[in-house]
């Protein structure tokens, strides 16, 4: 049932933001066919986790969504069904983090706006949080990293190859290098966003 609605739900932005936006995607054959997978993207409007939903749509993308949003139960409802999980914001959420933990352990795809927010004015990207950080270091999962733009009435997308953080496998995560491993996935995210 979730996965069904998944799709018609994707199906229908996928619709939506070609007739509407008239979105050009690059790098497609970029995505892993199967495999646990973590999509990271630069955070412009509240239309971004259904970007990612429509070129990822033969695979179900889990995103983490405020829990303000849980408490509407219509809405809460609908996200639970396609697969969207409560994230408390501003601190540690262990039970969110499980479940991160849990979807790619399952060979599954988790979807992260490593910057925490979206971009305000000036679209100028932000540093990554350390939740984006630590989840692909503690799952060894590879990054999926795509960059998307709103040039006027256009949607343009750009998606990397896969990389890994296998630099910091195995070792204490200190502040500098958590600081250089956000940083190495945001450098990635600007490269995709040179490219539109």
């Amino acid at each position: 049932m979730s996965k069904l609605l998944y799709k018609f739900a994707a199906n229908l932005f996928k619709l939506y933001f070609k007739v509407y936006y008239k979105w050009e995607i690059r790098g497609l054959s970029n995505i892993p066919d199967k495999g646990k997978l973590i999509v990271m993207a630069n955070h412009v409007t509240y239309l971004d986790p259904p970007i990612i939903g429509c070129i990822m749509l033969n695979r179900q993308v889990h995103f983490m969504a405020k829990e303000e949003l849980f408490k509407y139960p219509v809405l809460g409802f609908l996200l639970k069904i396609i697969g969207q999980f409560p994230v408390k914001r501003g601190k540690p959420d262990r039970s969110a983090l499980k479940k991160s933990f849990q979807i790619l352990k399952n060979g599954e795809i988790l979807g992260i706006f490593p910057e925490g927010t979206t971009q305000g004015k000036g679209n100028k990207l932000r540093k990554a949080k350390s939740g984006a950080v630590l989840i692909p270091i503690k799952t060894k999962s590879p990054i999926l990293p795509v960059g998307i733009k709103f040039i006027g009435k256009k949607l343009k997308i750009s998606i990397g190859k896969p990389f890994t953080l296998n630099k910091f496998y195995n070792q204490e995560l200190s502040k500098d290098n958590r600081k250089e491993a956000g940083k190495y996935i945001m450098d990635k995210i600007a490269q995709e966003l040179s490219k539109i």
